[in-house]
């Protein structure tokens, strides 16, 4: 028998165009194991003819990146408001309001009240008069004026009940 001879490995390399084209705009550098394949195996590969890297101006990312930059100059509350509608912008869904525990939201019921209370009782010391809400009349069964058949009160086992709507 003659000494069998190794064939060399066959090394396959996939290359996908998604990550070439990233890899030409700047954004991302080339990742994952065809790659390495590519470097280790064959030193005169794409490796080897990679060109600088040219930045692209693109107006949208710098007008992002404005905004987020104006957003840090911001204090705490608005800087939170900004961000939520940067983000509702770009695709995100508004944050849901806020919740409370009920006894800490019975305290702000209460203190609500006690300013509304606080806010009448200036207004009516500097004279400014409130309007009065119209009342509706509360229709009662025995009203004959919005019945069709003209029946006043109810009919209950042989027996016509009606109120007397005198006060």
């Amino acid at each position: 028998m003659a000494p069998t001879q190794k064939k060399p490995v066959e090394v396959v390399v996939f290359d996908n165009p998604e990550k070439k084209r990233k890899q030409r705009s700047g954004d991302v550098p080339p990742q994952g194991m065809g790659r390495k394949a590519t470097d280790k195996y064959h030193k005169d590969g794409p490796s080897a003819s990679r060109e600088p890297k040219v930045r692209v101006f693109d107006q949208r990312s710098a007008k992002h990146e404005i905004r987020k930059l104006g957003i840090y100059g911001f204090d705490k509350k608005k800087k939170d408001d900004a961000m939520v509608d940067l983000l509702v912008e770009l695709g995100a869904k508004r944050p849901k309001g806020k919740r409370y525990h009920i006894q800490e939201y019975q305290k702000i019921l209460k203190q609500k009240k006690e300013e509304e209370k606080e806010r009448e009782e200036m207004e009516r010391r500097a004279g400014i008069k409130k309007k009065k809400e119209k009342v509706k009349r509360k229709r009662d069964k025995d009203d004959l004026l919005n019945f069709v058949d003209g029946q006043a009160g109810f009919f209950k086992d042989g027996v016509q009940f009606v109120k007397s709507l005198r006060k």
